[in-house]
């Protein structure tokens, strides 16, 4: 059986839940190939699979069908991302098999596959048996262990395609995205609300998450108002992600926005407003005001930063 993983880059660099997904590769199929559209052949040659395929775009990956289907009696597991949902419609399609997302378990059976999902905000785990001889696994990041260990041989493999000239875009802008950690990858994340008034007062925020090696984060409102971009918006219409603690400051925690973070490991709630919804669903609550207690907590980061230096 050949697995064939989807492997992500942010800043040119790979995702960890696209190494995760690396690491269940190698630990139930016998031949691992990573289809990703990073460039740099040192970065794709640290990538522990039998065949690497880079392509152009990862995002118009149809287009390399032909190529893709000469591995027979493959599975495909990739990260539960939004880029990954998109990609995996159009493998179903191609190649008529069953897509499972939310994975946090994943077993090989002689009949078929056993997996665990999650849903319902993680509050419901599902255990499915899948006969059909291929599926397509979405893997729920930080779920599994990335084990990095006998790194194999690998076959580096260019592919371009003969179709490409079928999709009419054009590219009118790009902007960097400010987070230094992938908020998919990231362990920490800060999040902030309306609660901070305005953009001008993230300063704070991002300045506690250098110190915690945290990623950014905000609510829907905060990135419609404009105050920060979209790519930090998580939620129900956002980024969904699971890190081990999740501060929410100045969030009243409306269902839509713990749609997107309710599986953190640790919650923790920072809010002036005692009746906020979201210390309902978080692990430890702080009432009062956050511009007196992230200074506070700062100072007392830089104190600890500096004994240690």
């Amino acid at each position: 059986m050949n697995c064939i993983v989807i492997v992500e880059k942010n800043d040119n660099k790979i995702e960890n839940s696209s190494l995760e997904c690396v690491s269940i590769a190698n630990k139930i199929s016998e031949n691992v190939i990573v289809v990703t559209d990073i460039q740099d052949e040192k970065i794709v040659k640290s990538i522990n699979a039998d065949t690497l395929l880079v392509i152009d775009d990862i995002d118009k990956i149809s287009l390399y069908n032909e190529e893709i289907k000469k591995y027979e009696d493959s599975i495909f597991i990739m990260s539960d991302s939004l880029i990954n949902k998109k990609i995996a419609s159009q493998l179903s399609e191609i190649f008529k098999l069953p897509v499972v997302s939310n994975i946090i378990n994943l077993k090989v059976l002689n009949s078929g596959f056993f997996c665990e999902s999650s849903s319902y905000n993680n509050n419901v785990i599902s255990g499915i048996n899948i006969q059909s001889g291929g599926c397509i696994f979405l893997i729920k990041n930080n779920s599994f262990e990335i084990h990095t260990s006998n790194h194999k041989e690998s076959e580096l493999i260019y592919l371009k395609s003969k179709r490409k000239h079928l999709f009419q875009i054009k590219i009118l802008e790009k902007k960097d995205v400010n987070n230094k950690i992938s908020l998919s990858d990231a362990k920490i994340v800060i999040s902030a609300g309306r609660g901070l008034k305005s953009s001008e007062n993230w300063e704070m925020i991002e300045k506690l998450a250098d110190l915690l090696g945290a990623a950014t984060a905000c609510s829907k409102p905060v990135s419609d108002l404009g105050w920060r971009p979209h790519s930090e918006h998580v939620g129900q219409t956002g980024i969904k992600i699971s890190p081990e603690i999740y501060f929410a400051i100045g969030i009243s925690g409306a269902i839509q926005h713990l749609a997107g973070v309710n599986s953190s490991k640790k919650i923790i709630v920072i809010n002036i407003d005692s009746d906020a919804p979201f210390f309902n669903n978080a692990d430890y609550g702080i009432i009062g005001d956050a511009f007196e207690i992230i200074p506070e907590i700062i100072q007392y980061l830089e104190k600890i930063k500096n004994v240690k230096s």
